[in-house]
């Protein structure tokens, strides 16, 4: 398999990736069309991404996916494009611990054979730049640093003084310099604000291509992706798996995407697709009415920034509970769980949900949890039995759990709803604050939508 190809990666957290990776991706995509890619676990970067190129973004997680998995996925995106845009998560080297490299961008770079070109915070740095790149190079020779793109420039001469000393001291190009301030996106307690949400997400993105077509020179980027090499793909390899005798059945699986609820990754609804299934997206948000369907896949997001709308489309609420009262499969996840139980308090004030589970859900000033996450399912897990991999990011908590209350999962990594157990369950309704990604959990879609008729 032969197709351009770079990943986008930083020394640092909060160095610009996405805003530089999405202004890319938006001049990129105004002459090809573009693959973006997002490494590790993010639901709202993907979304920056889909709208710079009107293709959806796929995760890329080498603790959620083996090497074939990675590949499979990259296959699935890059099919009939003309060029992949990846962008990293985090540092470079970051991964699930601080010697390995699992999780890490830097593991993508080397299963895709693909080009790297680093983004540096240049404030203040001039020789030290140097530094930066050639202890990155040194660290790991096999991940091809190609390319460097300078981000919070001061001036001509700072800029100038910063590729004297890169080419003097490295083999590394500059392609791009930006100048401090220049660009910058709007994030609040869980990241970027997602862009579904703002009204303005095209002249947004028309902004950052413009930066960043003055900024960065899009040829040489062009000429770094041309030098990946070619991969191969198993074709007996399978992110996730389908089941033939599903297709007949045509279920039906409600999904609410809106502004509060965005949180899905590509590769699931894909997933449920292929195994026959017909998706009813609807906006609780706009107070569209709750669809007859089989079964009901809630994601997360934001419910708590649209609590007030939330819990005056009663439509909403109360098809939620008479569909877990009809025994009708639902699965929810973080923002999913929250509608799920009995309210969201925020700042004392509480906000009837649908209660179809007893204990409510308050929004804390800290992180309740942030972790990769291993779950193995309890004997009441209706539809999976196999040990899922996925993660968890929230700042809700839930109340205190009576000591009988059933739970979905064992927590064997992170953190959970309660006391290492996660996904309170109710009839074949679950709500948990694990994250699936189906790379993790090969068999939760076709499970799922198996359980419609068990």
């Amino acid at each position: 398999m032969k197709i351009p190809r770079v990943i986008i990666a930083g020394t640092a957290s909060g160095v610009g990736k996405t805003s530089i990776s999405c202004g890319i991706m938006k001049v990129l995509s105004r002459k090809k069309n573009v693959a973006p890619f997002k490494v590790g676990p993010d639901f709202i970067d993907p979304i920056y991404h889909r709208f710079a190129t009107d293709n959806p973004s796929r995760n890329l997680d080498t603790f959620f996916m083996e090497k074939e998995g990675i590949i499979e996925n990259f296959a699935r995106g890059a099919n009939n494009k003309d060029i992949a845009i990846i962008e990293g998560v985090r540092g470079l080297y970051e991964g699930i611990d601080p010697v390995g490299e699992i999780g890490s961008t830097s593991h993508v770079s080397k299963i895709l054979k693909s080009p790297v070109i680093i983004i540096i915070n240049a404030r203040s740095l001039t020789k030290s730049s140097a530094a930066y790149i050639k202890g990155f190079q040194s660290l790991d020779p096999n991940v091809n640093i190609r390319g460097v793109i300078l981000n919070q420039v001061r001036d001509d001469i700072h800029y100038r003084k910063l590729t004297k000393a890169i080419e003097t001291f490295t083999d590394v190009e500059v392609v791009g310099s930006i100048e401090r301030g220049a660009i910058s996106l709007t994030s609040r307690h869980l990241g970027l604000i997602p862009l579904i949400e703002r009204e303005d997400r095209k002249e947004i993105m028309d902004d950052l291509g413009k930066q960043i077509e003055n900024s960065v020179d899009i040829d040489k980027i062009i000429d770094i992706a041309n030098e990946a090499e070619d991969i191969e793909k198993n074709e007996e390899s399978h992110l996730f798996k389908v089941d033939p005798e599903l297709k007949k059945n045509n279920t039906t699986v409600g999904i609410p995407f809106d502004k509060a609820f965005s949180f899905y990754y590509t590769e699931n609804i894909e997933a449920l697709n292929e195994n026959g299934a017909k998706i009813k997206f609807f906006s609780p948000s706009n107070h569209e009415d709750f669809p007859e369907t089989d079964c009901y896949y809630i994601g997360g997001g934001y419910p708590e920034i649209y609590a007030d709308i939330i819990s005056n489309n009663t439509d909403f609420l109360k098809g939620l509970k008479s569909a877990c009262e009809d025994n009708k499969p639902i699965y929810g996840e973080c923002g999913g769980l929250m509608v799920l139980s009995k309210n969201i308090e925020i700042k004392g004030k509480k906000f009837p949900m649908s209660g179809i589970f007893k204990q409510g859900t308050s929004m804390k000033d800290k992180k309740q949890g942030l972790s990769y996450v291993i779950a193995k399912p309890t004997e009441n897990h209706y539809f999976l039995n196999s040990i899922v991999k996925g993660h968890e990011f929230h700042y809700s908590k839930m109340e205190y759990m009576p000591k009988n209350q059933d739970f979905a999962y064992r927590i064997l990594r992170g953190k959970g709803i309660d006391n290492g157990m996660d996904g309170l369950i109710k009839n074949k309704c679950i709500g948990s604050y694990l994250h699936i990604h189906t790379g993790g959990a090969p068999c939760w879609a076709s499970s799922f939508l198996k359980s419609v008729y068990q």
